[in-house]
């Protein structure tokens, strides 16, 4: 049951309602409820139809869009009421509500009644309805009037009857004319509240425009997806050097750009996210110089259609800066690597200076001391003395060896594989520590300086084992196979956490993480308290390996 007025009151047969629209998909959803509600559709989409269909069926109501391209909706209503067939039938003008004109020359224009577009349904409804009983009133009535003037000399006790029936139409009339008056009461307060809201938007908007306008940020509005700019405050005009003469003509964003792989990863980026910040972008200025911004972008709308709203902070000196820093920590590091290199080749050079040199003396001496104590054979107090001087002698040329191996093994001189056995053969030696070295692989084809710098980290690394370590075993396993080397020590002593290490400035862990860079390799160290730690040095290599 339906709880608009008049349909109690109403005829049985189906009250008919001709919708004029000529795009029928913007009013199927009105089309599809009036005919849930009992009401016989019929349908026109241009003026010619509208007549037609309206002298043919004498529908009970037209619903005519005044906004229709192919219905001339103010014509088409005056036609409806100029034709004596029509002019009775009520006409529900629906309409965009712009202004009180408007509605005014559709009313003068002979419709009954106007609903404003996005049309509500109940209020459509309730107009309807309204309208639909006022025609059926108005028909009864004229046809009432028609039947007295037959019947007057035959019934004259009908006219009371009849104007009973009048007073009682004419009640429900007022009844309606009331609700009408108060409907449109309530949609003149809605029409001036929008007006009132359209107004408070259009300042907010202006506010905005002149907080943007004026802002310290270089902002932009382009159309979404050619990118053609919109909209552009002093500072952004500014950045890229644009004058107001360009801005006349067609300017493309993307066409700033000066990187098109970067210009295509940040469009893909908005298409897939809708937004991107802080992205570093090359840009490039009218005039053709380039410099670094720091893009902010989103997807949004402007004038009703989608836009890409952009915001450019200029980072070129921060980007000068950085690569500044960049050269010169690479500098620093060639510095490094070249004083690494310098002390190696003076240690090897003073290793082989004092092995020959020194050594040379030394054994010299020690042979004039054993020819010396062979003629002193008569004098036993000479003789003891050439004893000690030969035993001091031989102390000096095992103390010349050991310094010269410390300045450089020569072991170095035969590969990695004889270097780090010599390294642990020395280290078990000295340390208490159960030392064990695996080779897998075979040797690997090394330069010098590979070999040198990865015997130093590994001596390194057994260095801070033995001192800081507290260990019992070391395993050391160099595996040499295609494509890289790997060279680990792992120990099971007390361990340590890294990054509290790297905190404190631990300038061993430094050194050694930058000579493994120096040969293209990394360093990685894995140790947590009471775990032990492992050293593994990762080299991509591309030598043979002998075996």
């Amino acid at each position: 049951m339906s709880d608009y007025p008049g349909e109690a009151t109403g005829p049985d047969a189906p009250r008919t309602i001709l919708v004029a629209d000529s795009a029928p998909t913007d009013t199927s959803g009105i089309a599809d409820h009036l005919a849930k509600e009992g009401f016989r559709i019929l349908a026109a989409h241009d003026s010619l139809e509208v007549l037609v269909s309206a002298r043919s069926s004498q529908p009970d109501l037209i619903l005519l869009d005044l906004d229709a391209h192919l219905i001339d909706g103010l014509a088409t209503c005056r036609r409806l009421r100029r034709d004596e067939h029509t002019c009775n039938i009520p006409v529900i003008a629906m309409t965009v509500a712009r202004n009180g004109h408007e509605l005014a020359a559709a009313i003068s224009a002979g419709a009954a009644d106007y609903v404003s577009k996005p049309v509500r349904i109940g209020e459509l409804m309730m107009r309807v309805w309204t309208h639909i009983e006022l025609h059926l009133t108005r028909r009864q009535i004229i046809l009432q009037q028609h039947q007295l003037v037959n019947e007057e000399r035959r019934r004259r006790a009908v006219r009371a009857e009849h104007s009973r029936m009048h007073a009682e139409l004419e009640q429900r009339v007022a009844r309606s004319a009331d609700e009408l008056a108060y409907v449109q009461s309530e949609l003149a307060a809605l029409i001036e509240e929008r007006r009132g809201s359209d107004a408070r938007l259009q300042a907010s908007e202006a506010r905005f425009r002149a907080i943007v306008d004026s802002g310290p940020v270089p902002m932009c509005i382009a159309s979404m997806p050619d990118g053609h700019l919109l909209y552009t405050n002093a500072r952004l005009r500014e950045l890229l050097r644009i004058d107001e003469q360009a801005l006349r003509g067609t300017i493309n964003m993307v066409d700033f750009c000066a990187d098109p792989a970067q210009r295509e990863h940040l469009v893909r980026c908005l298409a897939a996210e809708g937004s991107l910040r802080d992205a570093e972008v090359r840009m490039r200025r009218a005039d053709g110089t380039q410099f670094w911004a720091m893009a902010t972008a989103c997807v949004a709308n402007h004038d009703g259609r989608p836009a890409i709203h952009v915001g450019l902070h200029d980072i070129s000196a921060r980007k000068r800066a950085e690569e500044d820093l960049l050269r010169s920590r690479e500098q620093q590091r060639e510095l490094s690597a070249y004083l690494d290199g310098m002390r190696e080749d003076e240690r090897k050079r003073s290793a082989l200076e004092i092995q020959d040199d020194l050594g040379q003396l030394l054994s010299a001496l020690k042979m004039d001391v054993s020819l010396l104590r062979m003629r002193l054979t008569d004098d036993p107090e000479a003789t003891g003395r050439a004893d000690d001087m030969r035993e001091l002698v031989e102390g000096t040329i095992w103390m010349v060896r050991n310094v010269a191996s410390q300045l450089r093994p020569a072991a170095l001189d035969f590969g990695l594989v004889s270097a780090l056995e010599w390294l642990i053969a020395r280290s078990d030696q000295r340390d208490a520590i159960q030392y064990e070295l695996r080779i897998e692989g075979g040797e690997p084809v090394l330069s010098d300086m590979q070999v040198t710098v990865l015997f130093r980290i590994v001596e390194a690394a057994l260095t801070n084992v033995a001192r800081h370590a507290a260990a019992r075993r070391v395993d050391v396993t160099l595996v040499t196979r295609a494509g890289a080397l790997d060279l680990v020590v792992r120990d099971d002593g007390c361990g340590f956490d890294p990054a509290a290490a790297y905190s404190r400035r631990a300038y061993g862990l430094l050194g050694m993480a930058e000579r493994a860079r120096l040969i293209g390799g990394t360093l990685g160290i894995d140790s947590e308290p009471g775990k032990g730690t492992t050293v593994a040095i990762h080299v991509p290599y591309e030598g043979n390996s002998s075996q």
